[in-house]
């Protein structure tokens, strides 16, 4: 395969995951991925507290960003800050059972969402999905910066 058809390929690659990324239909899946959400799904997933470092570190956030979070979502009640024991400069997040509540809820719809585009593609086109997408997370991880 030439470079000029590489290239092409790459483009329509690009094309493609701008125009889903760009879907006001995907609102809610991605709203699931970022922000608020993913701080609480990333704190339920881990069923620890972390670091508010830890979890921008894992979500990609500059700490920022991950604080005007944290301030959000304790003032709705959806985590704790609580000093760490093993070292009382630092803090831990915890998600409270409101926040539990919160995501849980949330992560329902995007199930439904979800259970209808596995309806569409079907058994073989969803495994295959799958795992193409699973495949271009490794080299987006394996990537050079």
């Amino acid at each position: 395969m030439g470079s000029n058809e590489e290239a092409n390929y790459g483009e329509q690659l690009y094309n493609v995951l701008f125009e889903i990324i760009g879907n006001k239909k995907n609102a809610i899946i991605l709203e699931s991925l970022r922000g608020e959400n993913a701080v609480l799904t990333c704190l339920l997933r881990n069923e620890e507290e972390l670091h508010p470092s830890e979890l921008a570190e894992k979500l990609s956030l500059v700490p920022g960003r991950m604080t005007d979070i944290l301030k959000t979502l304790e003032k709705k009640g959806m985590i704790r800050r609580e000093p760490d024991p093993a070292d009382r400069r630092r803090v831990l997040v915890k998600i409270t059972p409101k926040g539990v509540r919160d995501v849980t809820e949330r992560r329902e719809k995007v199930r439904a969402q979800y259970s209808g585009l596995y309806q569409a593609l079907g058994l073989n086109d969803t495994v295959k999905l799958i795992e193409l997408l699973k495949k271009m997370n490794r080299y987006f991880d394996e990537m050079k910066t």
